[in-house]
């Protein structure tokens, strides 16, 4: 029970790899809050997996500054302070940058970066006042790589791995590790539907990843649980790949 008494909050974790986070969290003991603007997903999930632990969901966009401020203030009142916050939430918008609108750009940049500094500045605050807490930012294996027509999202999981350095060393001082994960490509419903579809191709993917497979959001929910405990208690400010070799691969075969 890793995280035997915690308070942990998880944005987009009514499904996919944020599920799995929530998952392992309240298997090691956590109190668990979902924050997702599904909220019939967030229903689902919660229902599902109610046994293994306490958890609740808050229906809300995390681009409503205010609204994320609100949110953890209540959760503090219900729970206490929030001691680990995974910021998940994301999307991603795919055009050819010549043909990129404007509202995709900025939804794309509101939700995968401006609306986790705002969540991480409301659990940062807390935190500060508590003794500390781990804040988790999940960015992307794009984050270093360039792909066509991705170009808010690619920026947006680039700028991630630069907030977390800076949180890192700007709240160190008051307990606080910030570190980030950048998985390459996960097998969650979206992926496997995009396959199905013919939108992307596994075998192209296993092609350019030595492990030669896609990661399952168990994976990565066990990097996200390793950051969230002590076993990381001297690491912040980085970003760990769990991307199979992806990013390392500098072959053209």
């Amino acid at each position: 029970m890793q995280l035997d008494g915690k308070v942990a909050v998880v944005t987009g974790g009514a499904q996919g790899i944020g599920r799995a986070i929530v998952e392992t969290y309240l298997a090691e003991g956590a109190r668990v809050v979902i924050i997702d603007r599904n909220q019939e997903q967030s229903a689902k999930t919660v229902s599902e997996l109610s046994g293994l632990g306490p958890v609740e969901a808050v229906n809300l966009d995390v681009r409503d500054w205010s609204g994320v401020a609100t949110a953890f203030a209540e959760i503090a009142q219900r729970l206490g302070s929030v001691d680990v916050c995974v910021n998940n939430a994301g999307v991603t918008a795919i055009a050819p940058s010549l043909e990129m609108k404007e509202d995709d750009w900025r939804e794309v940049i509101d939700t995968n970066l401006t609306a986790v500094f705002s969540c991480a500045q409301a659990a940062g605050r807390q935190m500060a006042a508590n003794g500390g807490g781990a804040i988790i930012n999940m960015s992307s294996s794009s984050a270093v790589l360039g792909l066509d027509r991705r170009a808010p999202y690619c920026s947006s999981k680039g700028a991630l791995i630069s907030l977390t350095r800076v949180l890192a060393v700007e709240w160190a001082g008051l307990g606080i590790r910030v570190n980030a994960i950048g998985p390459g490509w996960v097998k969650t419903k979206f992926v496997q539907a995009a396959i199905d579809a013919g939108h992307l191709s596994e075998d192209g993917i296993r092609r350019r990843t030595p492990l030669d497979r896609l990661a399952q959001p168990a994976e990565i929910a066990q990097v996200a649980l390793f950051l969230a405990t002590s076993a990381s208690s001297y690491l912040t400010g980085q970003t760990i790949f769990p991307d199979g070799g992806f990013t390392a691969y500098g072959s053209w075969s």
